[in-house]
Formats: C-alpha cells, structure tokens, sequence
C-alpha cells in the first residue's frame, strides 16, 4: 500500500523543524517532504540596486516579489499531497499559501506563538482547512482548535548534576530571570543559565550579572537544550507577558521527568498540574519552599502522561 503523502513547511529556529519532522514521520504513516523557509538573496548587485530604487521610489519591495516566486517555483514540481502542515504561516506570501492548499487534500496550520505577538496570523485564516493553537484564548476568539504542545524525549535521569537548568534568548524576560536566579543561588541551589545573545544585542548584556548566568553568541539546537536539561533536577520556564500558552519546556519537562518553576499561572488549569511538580513564580514570591526544592518528583498518571507526548499530538492535528 502505497504511503501518503504530507508536505511540512516550517522556519529553521534552533532546529525544532527537526523534531516536527521526525515526529511526522514517526506517527503519521507518511512520506514527509520537508520546506524550509529562507529569505530570497539577491542574485546579483543589480537586483540589490533595483529593489532599492523600487522601494525608494513606489514603496515597492522587488524583493519581496522575488521571494515568492522562488517559493512557487520550489512547489511547481509537487502535484499532490495528502496533507500539508505549515508553521509560521505568516512568512508565506497568500499566493504561496494558497498554491499550498490547492495541492493538499487537507491543509493544516499550528499557530505555535500568540496572535499578539504575530497580529499577521489573522491574515492566513483562510487558507487552511484545519486550524490549531497552542494558546487556549486565541482558540476561542478565532474559532480554532486548542491543541498544546508536546514532549518528544523520555527519560528518567537519576544522577542530575545540576538543580537548575535555563536557556532562552537574551530577551525582554532577563529582569525577571535574574530575580528567580539570585534567589536560588542564596537558596545554595546550583544553577546554569544560558542566555543567546545575537550581535545586536551583546552591548545590553549587563557588565554584572550573576554567576550562574553564561552568555553564548551561538544558537544550540532543540535537541541539544533537551540533553542539557536531562542534566538538572528542575527546570524553569519563564513566559513572554503577551500569550497564554504553555510553552514547550513545560512538556520537555514532564518528558524528562524533571520538577518546574513556571511564571505562567494558567498551568493550574491542566490536568497534569500537580503542586509537588511545578511551583508558579509570581510578584510576590519571596522564596521557594524547601519541600519543594528538596523533594522527588511525583510521576502523573500514565493516561496524562501520554496525553501530551509528540504521538498524540500528530494523530491529533492530522485527525487520524
């Protein structure tokens, strides 16, 4: 019997399209082809003049033309695809999103980052036939599926070598991590925090920091955060003000069996929220109670364990 197949399209951050690959291809039954975004590079120095002088002169970008129809000229060789699944829909231009549809049976889009923060997304509503969301309030008020995001690594990691472990972005997050982080280090608790800093940036790293703080220029892959994780006892997570939604080191958390310091108050609304498990950092937290710091992590049931691996999420999304 001859394999589906799907179309994935999806941005190349800190290699996380290889776990949504992976994962697809472990659990749909498909054939998967892979698309990759990339922005158009010009071909010469006169296509770099030429939308210069269009943006210059009409306020037209030449280059953004240009983009798309590299983008269409990649699907032309694609005649048909049984499904095609596409992330950060709001990178495609509506032709390309539209070519995408006609070829797919079904179309299938997962807003993984917030409707604030990507006012774009409304535009791509109407090219998909089946729309999902990680964050519960952009799912009613657009009229999508709710659906969160996912563990994909299991692990059980008896001999942590660390008690905390944070990696994200040097980002508008920062004040709120060193508050977390200070108390920690004064609770004797052995921390290491990785901040990614692009060259932008590397002049607002503060000239004093805390030790448990080590500021690196270059990216490290999903999988890779996911090793350095297995590595402590806890992990924190740390939500940007404008979504809802559980990002997904909740749930590489629960994956690996590891204890959480959210600053998210809607974990409490989950069925795996287990106080024992995750402690909710808020304005007011002065300290960490040591029975939580001090304690083991308490395994959830079975049936909500597998509630949010990556194999439910795919037959989910691809209703299969």
């Amino acid at each position: 019997m001859q394999k589906k197949k799907l179309l994935f399209l999806c941005p190349n951050i800190f290699g996380l399209y290889d776990v949504f690959k992976t994962g697809l291809e472990n659990y749909s039954g498909c054939e998967v082809t892979t698309i990759l975004y990339r922005r158009y590079k010009y071909k010469n120095k006169k296509e770099q003049i030429q939308n210069f002088l269009s943006k210059a002169f009409s306020g037209k970008k030449l280059k953004n033309q240009w983009e798309e129809e590299m983008y269409l000229d990649l699907l032309k060789e694609y005649k048909h695809f049984d499904y095609a699944l596409t992330i950060c829909p709001e990178m495609l231009s509506a032709p390309v999103l539209s070519h995408v549809q006609q070829i797919a049976d079904k179309s299938v889009v997962y807003y993984w980052d917030g409707f604030d923060h990507f006012p774009n997304y409304r535009q791509t509503l109407p090219y998909f036939d089946s729309l999902f969301s990680f964050d519960p309030e952009d799912a009613k008020k657009y009229k999508l599926n709710f659906i969160t995001n996912f563990y994909f690594a299991e692990n059980r990691n008896t001999k942590a070598t660390l008690d905390f472990f944070f990696l994200s972005s040097f980002d508008s997050r920062y004040p709120v991590l060193e508050k977390i982080v200070s108390l920690l280090e004064k609770q004797q608790m052995k921390v290491s925090v990785l901040q990614y800093v692009n060259d932008k940036k590397l002049k607002l790293i503060p000239k004093k920091h805390l030790q448990s703080f080590e500021f690196i220029t270059k990216p490290i892959s999903f999988k890779e955060t996911t090793e350095l994780m297995d590595k402590a006892r806890i992990v924190l997570d740390i939500q940007k003000d404008i979504q809802k939604g559980l990002t997904f080191r909740v749930f590489e958390a629960m994956g690996l069996g590891k204890k959480l310091i959210t600053t998210n108050p809607e974990i409490v609304n989950y069925d795996f929220y287990n106080p024992n498990n995750i402690f909710i950092w808020t304005d007011e937290t002065k300290t960490i109670p040591e029975s939580f710091l001090n304690t083991p992590y308490v395994e959830i049931s079975e049936e909500i364990y597998k509630k949010y691996s990556q194999e439910s999420w795919v037959k989910k999304i691809l209703d299969l």
